[in-house]
């Protein structure tokens, strides 16, 4: 069979198969505007619907974005302690862990962000690269001087799945490497008082080393891969700044001085054999997001349709203007008349349509139980399962007591093999490990649990203090909530001035 011709930008077959699940999520996320922008996609055309009502129908549709709900509640979750170094971590790596990706987030923003990513694409990407050398005029090597004027640096980048255009590993010594890689990475560039989109491709690439017999002869097999190599390919683009077709040129390439391709994978979804295609684990509340989105959008369509009485003219001339039916009056001050039309005194009359409204009961119930059924799929990673520690314990060698807790265990496993290349690159010779005290945070299903500490609160069973701990500890509140700041404002909101004896009867009240 004939080779197909591709270029860089060409997509693996595992990228074609998560794509639409993808494109999903994002749309979702998107809110309003994206969902109506995708027209048929996720708002179907009714049979003989015409392009005007269509167009009508999908620019007033209702979406209420539940999805997005869900999938911010459950990334927050696990970042109500801070996850950071462990002692000991060096200075070096302890200064980049405030600056993590080089533009201003720390390890632990950083880390929410990819968790966020994981959980809604079923998998995450960082890579772990090195900021760009000038040698030396004498052609010594970089003294750590030279590297602290240049700026040099390992810095973290967060790659989405859907910039992740192709993957590919290979099982060397009883271990899990990727071989090629190919990233999306266009970029937005000033041309004057205008700008020019560019289209860049980084691929890395490991070539395979094949065994081979005693008597010289190459096998089919491989037992090895060479050192990493990248190449950074750039659309070829005319001076009027209109794309050629299929012209790639290479602006960049050399030698990845780690020699393995710096990518570590955060993983949520069940993977499907030995590529990257998974189950992702919202699947099934992006669904009826959609499915919401229409019924939504029916029940107003139909509201619109039916909930307002029309008038009806029984045995009524209408009057004519240029051909047409004159539009009739309706509302305050206005007055229908329905004169006798000579026979017998005989006379027209006006009087309301009302449809009934059994059918909007019906399309209202069905979206409360698809909002109820969402939430309820959103909860299950939330859910306590006994088989999730197995899962855990393969990577993390901890204990998960829900499929978020595995998925958080994940992320930190995830972060430490990025902080080992990191160390890597900065010739350390070390694994820095870091702390997230995830035990004691609340990473299970329990609707019930804030409204039983506020009625504790209430009946004076628990301090004010004791129930910030516990809702920050649920992730209610967020990691870097001041409870002395916070006390501070709730004193401000007190009634009365500013003066001592206010202050002290307006405590005295409190209490």
């Amino acid at each position: 069979m004939a080779k197909t011709s591709s270029t860089p930008e060409t997509v693996s077959t595992d990228y074609l198969a998560m794509r639409p699940y993808w494109q999903t999520v994002a749309d979702i996320l998107g809110g309003a505007p994206a969902m109506k922008a995708a027209g048929e996609t996720y708002l179907p055309r009714f049979p003989n619907e015409t392009t005007d009502d269509y167009d009508y129908r999908r620019k007033n549709a209702r979406f209420t974005n539940i999805y997005a709900d869900v999938v911010t509640s459950l990334a927050r979750k696990p970042f109500g302690e801070e996850i950071a170094l462990a002692d000991g971590a060096p200075d070096r790596v302890t200064a980049l862990a405030e600056d993590i990706d080089g533009r201003g987030n720390n390890l632990h923003v950083f880390a929410s962000e990819t968790f966020f990513d994981g959980v809604n694409d079923a998998v995450s990407w960082v890579l772990v690269d090195y900021t760009r050398a000038t040698e030396r005029a004498d052609g010594q090597r970089l003294s750590l001087a030279d590297e602290r004027v240049q700026g040099l640096r390992p810095y973290w980048v967060r790659i989405p799945a859907n910039r992740m255009l192709a993957v590919y590993s290979d099982t060397v010594r009883g271990a899990e490497v990727i071989t090629h890689a190919r990233i999306r990475e266009d970029v937005v560039m000033r041309d004057g008082f205008d700008e020019v989109a560019v289209e860049r491709v980084r691929m890395f690439d490991r070539a395979p080393i094949y065994a081979m017999l005693e008597d010289g002869t190459v096998t089919d097999t491989v037992i090895d891969y060479g050192p990493a190599i990248f190449t950074i390919y750039e659309r070829r683009v005319e001076a009027v700044g209109r794309r050629t077709n299929n012209g790639w040129d290479i602006v960049d390439q050399g030698p990845v001085t780690l020699g393995v391709i710096p990518l570590v994978p955060f993983i949520t979804g069940k993977r499907i054999g030995g590529g990257w295609r998974f189950y992702p684990p919202l699947q099934g509340v992006a669904d009826l997001q959609v499915e919401h989105y229409q019924q939504e959008t029916a029940l107003k369509s139909i509201k619109e349709l039916t909930a307002f009485p029309m008038l009806a003219g029984n045995g009524v001339q209408p009057g004519m203007s240029a051909g047409k039916v004159e539009a009739v009056p309706v509302g305050p001050r206005a007055v229908l008349y329905a004169p006798p039309n000579g026979e017998n005194g005989n006379h027209g009359e006006w009087s309301f349509i009302e449809p009934s409204s059994e059918s909007l009961r019906f399309l209202a119930d069905e979206v409360k139980a698809t909002e109820a059924q969402m939430r309820e799929l959103g909860r299950q990673p939330l859910s306590v399962s006994a088989g999730i520690t197995v899962v855990a314990a393969a990577f993390a060698s901890q204990k998960a007591t829900s499929v978020l807790q595995a998925w958080a265990l994940g992320l930190k496993d995830c972060l430490e093999q990025c902080l080992k290349l990191t160390a890597d690159w900065l010739n350390l010779g070390l694994e820095p490990e870091l702390t997230w005290n995830l035990d004691d945070l609340d990473l299970t299903d329990d609707d019930k649990g804030p409204t039983s500490i506020m009625e504790a609160r209430k009946n004076g069973d628990l301090s004010r203090e004791t129930v910030w701990a516990e809702f920050r500890r649920r992730g209610v509140l967020a990691a870097d909530f001041d409870p002395d700041a916070e006390a501070d404002r709730l004193e401000a909101e007190m009634p009365g001035d500013d003066e001592e004896p206010d202050l002290i009867a307006a405590a005295g009240a409190v209490e």
